[in-house]
């Protein structure tokens, strides 16, 4: 935008995420005047960065000399009367996995331009419409149908990750990105604690949405770990709280961990379902699938054993991932492929 004065459009599926990159364009320079975006109900005076804008300033800031970054919602990029249908040089949609093709149809007019960031490998829409199919699925998840890696006539795939240690980058990489994602992470290390994933079978029976014996040991793990020397850039401090987290599948086996953890005294340990952690990262991840089998499993396996959901969970780790389970959910006998072949790629993760 800068160099090129081009006006800029950021939609997303939430508020939080086109803030965050407008901040990042603050970060990098531009002045606050250049940046702006209509203000949520009730936050009119918060403090942005960026220029808050009304309804009725659409038109101001738009028509204002040079380039602007603007942030705003698919109602305001779909609606000529505060943007002018084709009057953007380019839109970027973030998060492109979770917003829905239907959503990206209707914000494109504003824009001559359209450029889609996100992983469709990752947690798919948060919320849907009821549309017919394909404008039901996520922009990028259209684009790479059949594919787990967007095929290079579409655009392009950024095959390096700056947060996974290579042991945990690999099996995320055959899970979900046909063995093309890379590990560029930088040097850390982490006293006595192997890099990578590590699978943990806790045998137990019964369970559905929770699993005490699974929070039993998710507490032996995290004692065994506090405290260690964790090392970033050559500079070492003891493992804390805040450098692990804990996702479950269920809300029920989240309040299971907390209750545990707050037993053992430990307050500060982030516990939550795979949703609240995408965009996080912690220097290791715990994860507890909770059911017992198959047969105990709500919603199914096609739930508990998404691919999507056990790459979001496992590359949060930035040094090591553990996967708890119990051994019985590879004695399933799908009844159909699609189930089969997700059964068959969670083997696979666990048993190597």
């Amino acid at each position: 935008m800068r160099d090129h004065g081009w006006k800029i459009g950021v939609v997303a599926q939430s508020h939080a995420t086109v803030e965050n990159m407008l901040s990042a364009v603050l970060r990098a320079g531009l002045a606050a005047g250049h940046v702006g975006k209509k203000a949520k109900a009730g936050e009119e005076s918060r403090e942005t960065g960026w220029t808050a804008l009304s309804p009725s300033r659409f038109a101001e800031f738009t028509g204002q000399a040079g380039g602007f970054v603007l942030g705003g919602t698919a109602w305001d990029f779909s609606n000529a009367q505060r943007i002018e249908p084709g009057s953007l040089d380019l839109l970027v949609i973030d998060e492109a996995g979770q917003f829905s093709l239907a959503s990206t149809i209707a914000s494109a007019v504003a824009a001559r331009r359209l450029l889609l960031l996100g992983d469709p490998q990752q947690l798919p829409q948060v919320s849907q419409g009821s549309h017919p199919e394909p404008v039901d699925v996520s922009a990028l998840g259209w684009l790479t149908d059949g594919h787990d890696v967007l095929p290079s006539e579409f655009g392009y795939f950024l095959a390096k990750s700056w947060r996974m240690h290579p042991a945990v980058c690999a099996p995320v990489s055959r899970l979900s990105y046909e063995g093309k994602l890379e590990s560029r992470a930088a040097d850390r290390h982490l006293e006595g604690a192997p890099p990578g994933l590590h699978p943990l079978p806790v045998p137990h029976t019964l369970n559905s949405t929770s699993s005490p014996e699974e929070a039993d040991a998710v507490v032996e793990l995290i004692r065994s770990l506090l405290g260690r020397a964790w090392t970033v850039g050559g500079v070492s401090t003891p493992l804390g709280q805040g450098d692990l987290i804990v996702v479950a599948p269920y809300n029920a086996q989240v309040e299971v961990i907390r209750e545990r953890l707050a037993l053992a005294g430990w307050h500060d340990v982030s516990v939550g379902t795979v949703d609240k952690f995408q965009g996080r990262e912690a220097a290791v991840a715990i994860v507890s699938l909770a059911a017992s089998s198959a047969e105990e499993v709500p919603r199914g396996l096609e739930f508990l054993l998404l691919a999507n959901r056990l790459n979001v969970a496992i590359s949060r780790a930035q040094w090591a991932a553990y996967l708890l389970y119990s051994p019985a959910l590879t004695d399933a006998l799908p009844h159909n492929a699609g189930t089969l072949a997700q059964l068959s790629a969670f083997i696979e993760l666990v048993e190597g």
